[in-house]
């Protein structure tokens, strides 16, 4: 399985670390010029493709469209972003999973599990706060990601 993410600070950054240090194949759209709220995204992610402007909703919309299915995490409320991957998910008919982390590491891995192997995907779009909106949810997501490991690599 790919791992596409738009290169923000918090979930999107918790994805895509836990796909290079795995060894999986990860990738993603992140706005021009590769800046996230922290500042430039690091250069060790060169799977990330700009888009033609610093417009974050164009990030998320290619994100979106890009792969099979979007597993989204949130921390009780739902951001504009978070709400617009939504938006996106729903207009492009591709499943979706939202996970509020506040059910606990393990429930929210064992949600993620069953919606894993319910949804066969090639390509997994990863999204949700970035870290000034949500401080712990990097942490958590990359728990949950990690304990569905053998899920994603298969």
């Amino acid at each position: 399985m790919k791992i596409v993410s738009g290169g923000q600070t918090g979930v999107d950054m918790a994805a895509l670390e836990f796909a290079r240090q795995n060894g999986l194949p990860y990738g993603g759209w992140v706005p021009k010029g590769r800046m996230n709220e922290d500042g430039r995204i690091p250069s060790q992610f060169k799977s990330l493709t700009e888009t033609a402007s610093e417009d974050v909703a164009e990030r998320t919309r290619c994100n979106v469209l890009s792969s099979d299915a979007t597993l989204i995490f949130v921390d009780g409320s739902f951001s504009p972003g978070t709400q617009q991957t939504i938006v996106f998910a729903n207009e492009a008919e591709r499943p979706h999973l939202v996970i509020d982390v506040r059910m606990g590491i393990a429930t929210s891995s064992a949600r993620t599990r069953e919606w894993l192997k319910a949804n066969p995907v090639s390509v997994l779009n990863i999204a949700g706060p970035r870290a000034s909106e949500a401080p712990q949810i990097g942490a958590q997501v990359r728990e949950i990601l990690d304990r569905n490991l053998d899920l994603i690599r298969a």
